[in-house]
């Protein structure tokens, strides 16, 4: 089969090329007359794409470069030399385009529009009758903001966002008319946002529009700002739609699936296809990369400011892909899994790589003050560890760990952060070797609390990315278990959850869910004034060891439900008043002279921007529980009026200190009701843990999955072994005391 390419030098048509080189013997490049080194920029950006030495050897055996200008008619060709290149050729990929999105339309038409009309008369007159696929864009779907795009040919009811999106679609139209007039085939592929984190490659749609931003408007007056601490720098607000998404795939990716489209036979007619990555990208991570690189501090809004400061109005007359913040649609790709089947991808499209992708080697961010605290609490020379996670309980016939290792693999590039290690910053360490995170553990019959028990007590090494889950089996003859487990300082409660969500959920991942805010935060003074007086330090727990053991009790979780109508009280308060009434009522709580007022630390969630992607964004709060209150009413009442202190850093580190703090707790993170499986193994409960600070003898955390509550207790193992089940039992015992 003989191959023509169009725009072979441009930043996709590269990687078509490179795709294409394995699949044709020649192929035949037809370069932009006038630029001559067309095969000298080709075997350039094979030596940076690791190809092998062969086909960079061979490559002037394998290329033919034909000279022309798609502007032209005949694409300034002869007409001897038109006839001869139309008759030579049996496929033409056409991917030469002018991707500007802030140029006029009387700039992108010549090469768009014209350049298509053009191609399509040399596919009719060859005698071959050449199949022909155009590189489209998913954004002619133009200005409609919300719902799917359907694979299928545009309409331009809604509109334009800008006038290359109305090139393209004019283009598209072309190419379906010169289909139906002609009788012939063709193939339109509509990737969306192509991006590449290697450097030196030509045509970076998210690399040009940081670059534009920078050098034009208000960005550029701005450069002075850079120099000024972020939190002084001058304001920017946009407009943005907090659930709007945007989809970036990887451009050797889109060239991978492609190519393995073209391989497919067509229907004959027209058939239309996107090529979008997996997952979407909230639009809370594209402000981070934003802010990343502009000399202001992004603020977005529900509407645009009706009063714009000199900055905005600026950077309004400037920047055209503003209006895609608000952008909340999605792309129907159903043709292509019915042809390729559940979408893969190699790379997690998230903050760093994004960064990556405008400025090579700037992933990464710096720690967070939370964050540096916690890690502390990881150091080798720690005996314990703030270390938190989740039993999930499979029903079936237990894999083998090569299979759990390969079923998590297919879908890591759902949560990038598991490939990040913390040392006062986030970045990736090369490939991720899944051998030294997830492992086996056997159990003898009944004894999954014992095999729990054990992975507490192993602490995640440091040389790697902290989390482990662990397959657990042999406890029961159609059940087994996942235990998962990382570091406070990469995930908190909620991330925790959503990573189970991401690993382990059926359906389809699109965008994280925004995880259940929690205790308000205050200011300063009301700081200071939480963080004083210290613990009384109430229970007597002498040696501990900083390893803990864990049980947990299922109930029916119509009894929370009942309380919160019966009470009129939000769920976090309602835990926090039973766990109250069971540290009050417990058997075997070693308090020093009855029941005293109790400090618990509770995660306090982040602004819902920062919380896009799973992290560590909770903070630590401290939460005042009224053991002294003999009333369940009473108590449920205070708890309800008792506001939640949130430190800055010192506050934090004071926050963490056994002097401030007596017991963990924490609420559940969300109510867990989608499918869960793992290889036709149903998941049939999600046990949470939580991290216990130093010098703090136990913990309280409650879970939901489907209609079942779990609390469950991790406790010093200084302490009696049976005062978590007691824990458990008397926590249930006072939620009945609450809503009766």
């Amino acid at each position: 089969m003989r191959v023509a390419i169009t725009g072979a030098t441009g930043f996709l048509g590269l990687h078509l090329l490179r795709e294409l080189l394995d699949r044709h013997r020649t192929i035949t490049v037809l370069a932009h007359a006038g630029s001559r080194g067309a095969i000298d920029r080709i075997r350039a950006f094979l030596e940076v794409s690791a190809a092998p030495d062969e086909l960079v050897r061979r490559l002037p055996e394998r290329l033919r470069i034909v000279e022309t200008d798609l502007t032209l008619p005949r694409l300034g060709l002869t007409r001897a030399d038109f006839a001869s290149l139309a008759d030579s050729v049996d496929v033409i990929w056409h991917c030469a385009g002018d991707s500007r999105i802030d140029a006029p339309l009387a700039e992108l038409r010549p090469t768009n529009v014209e350049g298509t009309r053009h191609l399509l008369e040399l596919a009719e007159v060859g005698r071959r009758r050449p199949r022909v696929l155009h590189i489209s864009t998913a954004y002619v779907a133009g200005g409609r903001r919300d719902g799917t795009v359907k694979e299928e040919l545009p309409d331009d009811s809604g509109g334009f966002e800008n006038d290359y999106e109305r090139s393209k679609y004019e283009a598209e139209v072309l190419v379906r008319d010169w289909a139906a007039r002609c009788g012939r085939s063709a193939m339109i592929l509509r990737p969306t946002t192509l991006v590449s984190d290697r450097p030196g490659l030509p045509g970076n749609v998210l690399r040009y529009m940081v670059e534009r931003a920078e050098a034009t408007g208000g960005c550029a007056a701005l450069g002075w700002a850079a120099r000024l601490p972020r939190r002084v720098r001058p304001v920017l607000r946009l407009a943005a739609a907090p659930d709007g998404r945007l989809n970036f795939v990887p451009v050797h990716e889109a060239a991978r699936v492609m190519t393995r489209l073209a391989d497919l036979a067509g229907s004959g007619g027209v058939d239309v296809y996107h090529v979008r990555h997996p997952h979407d990208v909230p639009i809370g991570v594209v402000r981070e990369v934003l802010a990343e690189f502009l000399p202001v501090r992004l603020r977005f809004v529900d509407q645009p400011p009706e009063r714009p400061t000199g900055v905005e109005r600026l950077a309004e007359a400037h920047t055209a892909f503003t209006p895609y913040l608000t952008h909340r649609r999605g792309y129907d790709d159903s043709g292509v899994r019915a042809l390729l089947g559940e979408p893969r991808s190699r790379i997690g499209v998230d903050r760093d790589y994004l960064v990556d992708c405008v400025r090579p080697g700037r992933g990464g961010r710096r720690a967070h003050a939370a964050e540096n605290v916690y890690r502390e609490h990881g150091r080798a020379d720690r005996v314990d560890a703030l270390e938190l996670g989740g039993v999930l309980r499979f029903r079936g016939l237990a894999p083998r760990v090569e299979d759990l290792r390969e079923g998590i693999a297919a879908r890591l590039w759902r949560v990038p952060v598991l490939a990040y290690r913390v040392d006062g910053a986030y970045r990736r360490r090369g490939a991720l070797d899944l051998a030294r995170h997830v492992h086996v553990h056997p159990a003898g019959v009944n004894r999954l609390g014992a095999a729990v028990d054990e992975a507490l007590a192993d602490r995640l090494p440091r040389d790697r990315p902290l989390w482990e889950a662990r397959l657990v089996h042999g406890y029961a003859a159609d059940e087994w278990a996942v235990v998962f487990k990382a570091h406070r300082s990469l995930l908190d409660g909620a991330s925790v959850v959503e990573v189970g969500r991401r690993l382990f959920g059926v359906e389809p991942i699109d965008t994280a869910p925004t995880p259940a805010a929690g205790m308000d935060e205050l200011g300063a003074g009301e700081r200071l004034r939480c963080l004083v007086p210290p613990s009384t330090r109430p229970f007597a727990t002498r040696g501990l060891t900083g390893t803990r053991r864990m049980a947990w009790l299922g109930l029916d979780a119509k009894r929370l439900r009942a309380a919160v109508h019966d009470t009129g009280a939000e769920p976090d308060a309602l835990f926090l008043a039973a766990l109250t009434g069971a540290l009050r009522d417990c058997p075997g709580v070693p308090w020093r002279r009855g029941p005293k007022p109790v400090w618990a630390l509770v995660p306090s969630a982040a602004g819902g921007w920062a919380r896009a992607e799973p992290g560590s964004h909770a903070r630590p709060t401290r939460v005042r529980l009224p053991c002294d209150q003999a009333d369940p009413a009473r108590r449920l009442a205070l708890i309800a009026q008792t506001p939640a202190a949130s430190g800055v850093r010192w506050g934090l580190r004071a926050a963490m200190s056994p002097w401030q703090v007596d017991v963990a707790a924490e609420p559940a993170q969300g109510w867990l009701r989608r499918p869960y499986a793992f290889r036709g193994s149903s998941m049939v409960g999600a046990v949470p843990f939580g991290g216990v600070p130093r010098g703090v003898p136990f913990g309280v955390f409650l879970g939901t999955f489907e209609d079942t509550l779990y609390v469950s207790a991790t406790v010093d193992t200084a302490l009696p072994g049976e005062l978590a089940e007691s824990l458990c039992a008397s926590w249930s015992t006072a939620l009945d005391e609450l809503a009766a």
